[in-house]
């Protein structure tokens, strides 16, 4: 969680170049946000995109302060989350076939998607140049979605990490000793 914070002050700095003053620091907080919220949308979007290729039933995808639910292609405000989702997440349903590795794979598509997003903005960012305002929200964007990928991959308890890890111990312990 730290790792995010850093990251989200960083994109302060990056921004502060292009917004100057008091003015400049509402906007900033509000180019930060904005972009926030853009990450956690991939990041949801990556979760949903791989779970649904592993046949699961996707029922919502939250990203707050919005929520879509996929069976009534309904969106809705949602001001409240529950413990652990800081950012969103996405309600899904899968077969017990194999869902160890499934739940793996889907809780890592998340941070992956946050990572190809920071190389794609990264990349955009300068080829532009963070001397422009598109180049420099590029570049926040990049730097966003990093640490919010990294952040992810941390196992703590609620994130993907640690999805992923007692995924690994799960495995782990259902093998035969020999």
């Amino acid at each position: 969680m730290a790792i995010f914070f850093l990251t989200a002050f960083g994109v302060m700095g990056v921004l502060s170049e292009h917004f100057r003053g008091d003015a400049g620091l509402v906007l900033r907080l509000m180019m930060d946000a904005m972009l926030c919220f853009v990450a956690v949308l991939v990041h949801e979007l990556g979760h949903a995109a791989v779970a649904r290729q592993l046949g699961a039933d996707i029922r919502a995808i939250v990203v707050l302060p919005f929520a879509f639910n996929t069976k009534r292609r309904e969106l809705r405000l949602k001001w409240r989350a529950g413990m652990g989702d800081l950012g969103g997440y996405v309600s899904y349903t899968l077969d017990r076939i194999d869902a160890r590795r499934k739940h793996m794979m889907i809780a890592a598509a998340g941070p992956i998607a946050n990572l190809l997003l920071a190389l794609v903005a990264g990349t955009g960012a300068a080829l532009v140049g963070t001397d422009t305002l598109g180049g420099a929200l590029l570049g926040a964007l990049a730097l966003l979605s990093a640490g919010m990928g990294i952040a992810n991959l941390v196992p703590f308890t609620g994130s993907d990490g640690h999805h992923i890890l007692e995924g690994f111990r799960a495995g782990a312990r259902n093998k035969p000793v020999r």
